[in-house]
């Protein structure tokens, strides 16, 4: 039971990491996109923009 519950617990350590790991790359993916790369964030809020423009018309 003391190896079962010793590996539980190096499993949720390492799942902890793997999403704290997750999350960093999210939010330095995040800041490259918006701070570093402003013409690529454009393009993807103008496209977004004229997506809903396009569809709102079908909505209504």
């Amino acid at each position: 039971m003391l190896l079962v519950t010793r590996y539980l617990l190096l499993v949720t350590r390492y799942l902890l990491l793997v999403t704290r790991y997750s999350l960093l790359v999210t939010r330095y993916s995040l800041l490259v996109t918006y701070f570093y790369k402003p013409w690529q964030a454009i393009i993807l809020t103008r496209s977004h923009l004229c997506w809903t423009a396009y569809r709102s018309p079908q909505k209504n």
